[in-house]
């Protein structure tokens, strides 16, 4: 099954996250701090991040830059608070009020979407 970081700075919901995505089969890996993030990009290739709002502007897009360099394929989401500049490099972006559900659907959703060459 698919691999998915999940990266966020706020524990209780990184962790509600990775309960459904475990529960449906996926295979995610938290990262609490940038340092982690960039460990686990270092470190392995995943299908799918997942990028929380806690997670400043510029520290969301280096990491969706580095995720896109290890795996050209990967499928970003980001997720948002108020703000979506700079989410360009975001194959799905969904609001705060989302669900760990809502995380899942989405991740189930960008992995049956067909990748356009040269989209990033």
């Amino acid at each position: 099954m698919a691999k998915v970081l999940l990266v966020g700075y706020i524990r209780e919901l990184l962790e509600e996250r990775d309960h459904a995505l475990r529960a449906a089969g996926y295979q995610p890996a938290m990262a609490a701090t940038q340092e982690a993030a960039f460990q686990a990009i270092e470190q392995d290739i995943y299908d799918v991040a997942v990028l929380g709002f806690s997670v400043p502007e510029q520290e969301r897009n280096e990491m969706a830059r580095r995720l896109a360099r290890a795996n050209p394929d990967i499928r970003i989401v980001m997720i948002y608070f108020d703000n979506l500049k700079n989410t360009e490099l975001a194959d799905a972006l969904i609001p705060t009020t989302a669900g760990a559900q809502d995380v899942l659907r989405t991740v189930s959703h960008v992995l049956k979407t067909q990748k356009s060459p040269n989209s990033r």
